[in-house]
């Protein structure tokens, strides 16, 4: 074809129909690549059938406990569904899940991390312990401080003075205002943020009296959890995870730092004054003695401790 030829056919070509054939390769790369079923699919648990491109999303619903547990009737204790392009198998019974979490416990212990989470791998896997995509020697010895000086009977009895007096706090400050309105759940909350606080710094950091701070963490907790709880479609599609398409990620990154404020000026204090070998009388004591960095201790304390605040909505109540 001569180059007037070329000319005359460009001339009627538009420059959006130019790119939309230099897309459309592209296009059915990446819709091959979506909707390519898996060799290892026949290996699967039982499960409803998945639609192209979209899986089984669409039976979800707005109660997926709910809709798991029909599929379950339907399809046994142990089913395979596919949420975009990933792979969910569920377990529905005391048997499926003492197989899944102790049988084979080594084998499926890795953990997914939702592509909202503002940090690569190779950092979670240092600094992390809900969020660490391995089980590694670090996660171990992180979880084996956590279970001993925690959550272990011994550690729940020694806590359970301050678990005392801060519910004594609570009484006292509701008991010098009989009579008038009081935000319940505001005050709830702060009794309960600084029970935490003091497991890990000894230190209160929201007054009761202080009207507007606890609301202001409430706040804060809640918007973070909010933006964790939001179906992601790049956790669907993986593909699309780099353009973060409702930037849940940058949300979150900023949220976190904002908590990280919070926690860092304490942290900074203690780490100057940390005398090593000396009693430990807290969390942080704990971190310190155990030779964890600044990163470390940070994101613990600063975001994956404020997940325990999660409010829990009650029947009748606003908070």
């Amino acid at each position: 074809m001569s180059q007037t030829s070329w000319e005359k056919l460009l001339s009627h070509v538009s420059s959006a129909e130019v790119l939309f054939l230099l897309l459309l390769p592209l296009t059915f790369i990446i819709f091959r690549k979506i909707i390519r079923p898996s060799s290892k699919s026949k290996h699967l648990p039982p499960g409803p059938k998945p639609w192209p491109i979209v899986g089984n999303l669409l039976q979800m619903g707005n109660q997926p406990h709910v809709s798991l547990a029909e599929i379950a009737k339907v399809h046994g204790p142990l089913i395979s569904l596919r949420l975009g392009t990933q792979l969910l198998v569920v377990g529905s019974s005391a048997e499926a899940a003492t197989e899944i979490l102790k049988t084979h416990d080594r084998f499926l212990s890795g953990r997914h991390v939702p592509q909202v989470i503002p940090r690569e791998s190779h950092v979670l896997r240092r600094v992390a312990l809900i969020w660490c995509p391995e089980c590694m020697d670090s996660w171990r010895l992180l979880r084996g401080l956590c279970r001993a000086e925690l959550f272990s009977a011994k550690a729940m009895e020694s806590n359970a003075s301050l678990r005392e007096k801060k519910v004594g706090e609570l009484m006292d400050f509701l008991g010098a205002r009989e009579g008038e309105v009081v935000s319940i759940g505001e005050v709830v909350f702060s009794t309960v943020f600084n029970t935490i606080s003091n497991l890990l710094f000894s230190n209160d950091l929201a007054g009761l009296e202080e009207k507007g701070m606890a609301s202001g963490m409430k706040s804060h907790v809640q918007k973070l959890t909010a933006v964790l709880a939001t179906p992601n479609i790049a956790d669907f599609y993986p593909i699309f995870a780099g353009l973060d398409p409702q930037r849940l990620r940058r949300k979150l990154s900023e949220l976190i730092e904002g908590t990280f404020a919070r926690w860092a000026i304490k942290v900074k204090e203690r780490r100057n004054s940390y005398v090593h070998d000396s009693p430990k009388r807290d969390f942080l004591d704990v971190f310190l003695a155990n030779g964890f960095d600044d990163d470390q201790i940070n994101w613990i304390s600063a975001k994956e401790q404020p997940l325990l605040l999660v409010p829990k909505k009650k029947a009748g109540t606003s908070d």
